[in-house]
């Protein structure tokens, strides 16, 4: 009864972690020229009381949290020298209790659940692709219950909705229960990364036994295992189109796709030409157009505001998710109240030479080489984009991945043996 229970509440948390329903508050620190600013808003999410009850039933069955080690004497002293110089306290304080809230659910799983995550991903995944469709076809939301998943009010049309001309017809992007199709895409991506991962993992280590029927059982869950790999990158792809992400695809079809599953030296070159030539007919034609896009010199200015804010607070950074706050002063004539769109230099703006440091000694403990391997299919998303940062739904699945990557780093820790 309590291993069902736990598994239960797990499964609701993993899938429930592509969701946005929170409550915001709107303390003075969250307004920036007397407009609110949802990046510096403390939130309570729907997720966040799943994790709490979660682990409260498992101190409570087991008297005791046993979490993986994740260096986290590194990682607390960090966040909290951050937000003792922190520009706008609240702002860094919510975001701190969501990354160490997060971190402690993700490490508190057992290498049971960890095996089960492929399936609830790709449940997860299915269905904002079935609703990401159904909007597109529509022109707008769903809402009814679906609000209660985090599913915004979005219609063509409506002011600050991405929308994109596919031959001359003005139509929405997939949105699914995200905040924006980009961060949608982005989460299917690294969703079918941790999926990929986990089914190469639990795939039997050989098929030559001696019993017949063993033999058979094999083949089954290899043949099973290959499908849920299989349909997490269909996802991914479906949910790419649907989006019209650039960085996505580029991360998916450019990186993902050919460095991570397709071995033949002849086939991913054939896959590169044919990617290649489809690349260029879509551009050629002027098929697909996108609205509302932040143009170039936008995210120029928002990287210069972040150097800006790095020489204003170089040792303990302006503080997470505080950077923002420090816009009036560092550059009184911006009006883009949005963050830098490199997730490094956003990074470097929040936590300055002390967060250098953390990370190169969290990279030194570890096999800091595998480990920047692992990061590069998302560097284009690093690189282009700061809702691994700034969503709690980019968070909890960038934590995730990297639990994976580290929990599966040696061959001694499969998940199913």
């Amino acid at each position: 009864m309590r291993h069902a229970l736990e598994q239960g509440l797990g499964f609701l948390i993993v899938f429930f972690s592509a969701t946005e329903l929170g409550r915001h508050f709107w303390p003075d620190s969250a307004l920036i020229y007397g407009i609110r600013v949802d990046y510096l808003s403390p939130t309570l999410y729907m997720l966040d009381l799943l994790i709490i009850i979660y682990l409260f039933i498992k101190l409570k069955l087991e008297h005791s949290l046993k979490i993986e080690n994740w260096n986290l004497e590194i990682i607390v002293p960090l966040l909290l020298v951050n937000l003792l110089f922190s520009a706008n306290p609240l702002a860094t304080l919510s975001w701190s209790l969501h990354l160490l809230l997060y971190a402690v659910f993700i490490l508190s799983l057992s290498s049971n659940f960890l095996s089960t995550i492929p399936y609830i991903l790709v449940a997860s995944a299915l269905f904002q692709v079935a609703l990401g469709a159904i909007q597109v076809a529509l022109g707008h939301s769903l809402q009814g219950i679906l609000y209660w998943f985090g599913e915004r009010a979005i219609a063509v049309g409506a002011p600050t909705v991405a929308t994109a001309s596919f031959f001359g017809h003005t139509m929405l992007r997939a949105y699914g229960t995200f905040s924006h199709p980009n961060v949608l895409a982005g989460w299917l991506v690294i969703a079918s990364l941790i999926t990929v991962r986990l089914v190469g993992l639990q795939r039997p280590r050989s098929a030559n036994t001696a019993s017949v029927g063993r033999s058979d059982l094999v083949a089954f869950m290899a043949t099973r295992l290959d499908l849920v790999g299989t349909l997490a990158i269909i996802l991914a792809a479906l949910g790419v189109f649907l989006t019209e992400s650039r960085t996505a695809a580029f991360a998916l079809f450019g990186i993902v796709i050919p460095c991570c599953l397709l071995r033949s030296l002849r086939v991913r070159i054939l896959y590169f030409f044919v990617l290649l030539v489809s690349l260029l007919s879509l551009l050629s034609s002027g098929t697909l157009t996108r609205s509302l896009d932040l143009s170039v010199f936008d995210r120029l200015r928002l990287q210069n505001t972040s150097f800006s804010i790095i020489r204003s607070y170089p040792i303990f950074g302006s503080g997470a998710s505080a950077s923002i706050s420090t816009y009036p002063a560092v550059t009184p004539t911006l009006r883009l109240l949005q963050p830098d769109h490199d997730a490094f230099t956003l990074f470097l703006s929040w936590f300055g030479f002390a967060g250098i440091v953390s990370v190169a000694q969290l990279l030194k403990i570890g096999n800091w080489k595998s480990e920047i391997v692992q990061a590069l299919p998302l560097l284009p998303l690093l690189l282009l984009d700061h809702y691994f940062l700034t969503s709690p739904q980019g968070l909890f699945v960038l934590l995730l991945y990297f639990r994976i990557v580290w929990k599966t780093d040696k061959p001694a820790n499969r998940l199913a043996d």
